[in-house]
């Protein structure tokens, strides 16, 4: 009996050793974009995560968005999955065409992840496919009206005149401004349609049903009134174009809107303008007026972290974002003031720093306002085809602010967009 316990101790100790030598070689690559917001987070992410782990290595690679998309589906596409990150940041409206194109390829991570008890519910909605959850949540796109109060104060407002307002009530304040200050309401860009999407998703509506498999453009309220809006705005004379991302920060940061309606990271950006310092205000969006359950809650981009399912290391993977994003707080915290971040948790009680006051935002709680708001944002499947449809919408809007028949436009672009998806 002694000889075989000692075997079974030899047997067991070496069973570790190799166990030991083989974890000792672990390296996961992640991928992700923007170096001052996403990569930043990652490699603080991964120095903490290292100091716990010194087994395992991480490396993460900065690759724009697009190219990142393009990898991926070159990969995939051609069954290279050797070429894989083990780790990939992907925005919430793009993962259903991986998890619908590619079933393999993303882990399912809700089993080993409490990703519904820990995360806001439009999150979790994002990256689930057949009642599975495969995202890790990071950033919030909880949208907000970013408002210069100096000029709305001009025209005889004040901040709670922005309480619970529709967006005629908007649009019939920014007339008043543009007749005080000379100012437009807000910018847009004719080929990037943020705003409209920031308008159905507050009335929980989108351009699919809840599973992506039909199209509803023809009878959609949400995307009727939405294009409505942009009309009426138009014949006001309340807005003004831009084109590409330089000229959306410059109309604000110039002064040519009194207004601007965005997800919350565009916070920096607003307050890189450091002698508009106090003028600026933070308040919910407004909400549709024709449809029943319309909301002041809505999300504009974000994004999450998922595994590569083909990685011999998907296990090791699953545990960092685990023990990082999913449940390091301190972690959180920290990164609220190194890169502004909105987190996509339920409870925020132990992120401190969002109760600290903002100045260039007349010391409002801005962060605590968007915690509290990411919390009602509705939950939606944004499906596979968000980009597709968009391509079809913006003549859409285009044709609407020309001057033709919405509904007309609306039913041209149901047909076109099942004929083209195939839905």
């Amino acid at each position: 009996m002694k000889i075989k316990s000692t075997l079974a101790a030899l047997l067991g100790s070496a069973l570790l050793l190799s166990a030991s030598a083989a974890s000792a070689n672990t390296e996961l690559r992640v991928w992700c974009w923007d170096d001052h917001f996403n990569v930043k987070a990652a490699r603080m992410a991964a120095e903490r995560y290292q100091a716990q782990h010194p087994e395992v290595t991480i490396k993460v690679d900065s690759i724009g968005q697009i190219d990142i998309i393009q990898k991926l589906n070159a990969a995939l596409g051609a069954n290279n999955i050797r070429s894989l990150p083990d780790i990939v940041l992907i925005e919430d409206y793009r993962v259903q065409n991986f998890l619908v194109g590619y079933p393999d390829f993303l882990q399912e991570v809700g089993s080993k992840i409490d990703t519904k008890g820990t995360f806001v519910d439009y999150k979790v909605a994002a990256s689930s496919f057949k009642g599975k959850s495969y995202g890790v949540p990071f950033d919030s796109g909880v949208t907000a009206a970013f408002i210069r109060m100096d000029l709305f104060e001009q025209a005889g407002y004040t901040i709670d005149d922005f309480q619970d307002i529709t967006w005629d009530q908007f649009i019939a304040m920014g007339q008043q401004v543009k007749e005080k200050t000379g100012t437009y309401l807000i910018s847009y860009d004719p080929s990037d349609l943020g705003i409209l999407r920031v308008m159905l998703q507050s009335a929980g509506a989108w351009y699919t049903n809840a599973d992506g498999t039909k199209v509803t453009l023809k009878d959609n309220a949400a995307l009727k009134e939405g294009l409505l809006l942009f009309k009426k705005m138009q014949d006001a004379g309340l807005l003004t174009n831009y084109n590409g991302w330089n000229q959306h920060l410059a109309a604000f940061q110039n002064g040519q809107v009194s207004a601007v309606v965005q997800g919350c990271w565009i916070t920096a950006s607003i307050e890189a303008q450091q002698e508009q310092a106090g003028k600026w205000r933070v308040v919910p969006i407004p909400k549709l007026a024709t449809v029943k359950n319309a909301t002041h809650y809505s999300n504009l981009g974000g994004s999450q972290w998922y595994v590569n399912a083909y990685s011999q290391h998907a296990d090791v993977a699953t545990d960092f974002l685990r023990a990082t994003f999913a449940s390091d707080t301190e972690l959180l915290n920290e990164l609220v003031t190194e890169i502004t971040l909105v987190n996509s948790l339920k409870d925020t009680t132990k992120i401190s720093n969002y109760n600290i006051g903002n100045p260039f935002f007349g010391d409002q709680t801005i962060y605590n306002d968007f915690a509290t708001w990411s919390k009602k944002i509705p939950a939606i499947s944004y499906g596979p085809h968000t980009y597709a449809i968009e391509s079809i919408m913006t003549e859409a809007l285009q044709r609407v602010l020309s001057g033709e028949d919405v509904d007309t436009v609306l039913e041209d672009a149901q047909l076109n967009a099942e004929m083209q998806i195939g839905l």
